[in-house]
């Protein structure tokens, strides 16, 4: 690579507060804590993640803690998704395993089920795919989805991700384990699509 991702994180001089059309990506803080706990002890929220969803408000508490230590290593940023207006949390996206040497990241997303169906997963995603290619330089970024979600899916292919052929193995909430989908997009492929 041209230039040390570590650097540029390691430089950033706070926590990026990226704004959309209805949209504000930005930092969590103890007010959030019931918005999170909201969203991640949603059964349909959490249905396609690797871990149950929470039952209680400490660990939401403890999530806060999480994404704000993970900041402060830089090795991830995990942005509070909230309205534009009134900045109530609906959700979280995040830009996470920063590998260096590959000039890549993976990003993870979510939305309360309250909000589905209005673009605004897609909104979010979006704002996080342009900082990391602008600002971080990175020059792809993947997604690693459950193959059971179509949404997901849908949401991907409509910011320009293809769908690679390795699949990894990830656990599910019951013990079990499924195969899951990679997905990535290169920021060439985004330039092109004239972002």
């Amino acid at each position: 690579m041209s230039f040390d991702l570590n650097a540029r994180l390691a430089a950033l001089p706070g926590f990026p507060v990226l704004t959309g059309q209805r949209l504000r990506l930005r930092a969590p803080g103890e007010s959030d804590v019931d918005a999170l706990f909201a969203l991640y002890s949603h059964p349909l929220a959490m249905r396609y993640w690797s871990s149950a969803p929470m039952r209680t408000r400490m660990q939401a508490q403890g999530k806060v803690d999480e994404m704000l230590e993970g900041f402060e290593r830089r090795e991830s940023i995990d942005w509070l998704v909230t309205g534009r207006r009134d900045d109530a949390a609906i959700g979280s996206c995040t830009l996470y395993r920063f590998d260096a040497r590959a000039g890549s990241a993976e990003i993870g997303y979510a939305l309360h089920p309250e909000r589905w169906g209005r673009g605004l997963g897609a909104e979010a995603v979006a704002l996080a795919l342009d900082w990391g290619f602008r600002s971080l330089g990175l020059d792809r970024i993947e997604a690693d989805i459950d193959p059971r979600n179509a949404a997901s899916r849908r949401l991907l292919a409509g910011l320009g991700f293809q769908g690679e052929a390795t699949a990894r193995e990830r656990p599910l909430p019951d013990g079990g384990a499924i195969a899951s989908e990679l997905h990535v997009l290169r920021r060439s492929d985004w330039e092109a699509r004239g972002r």
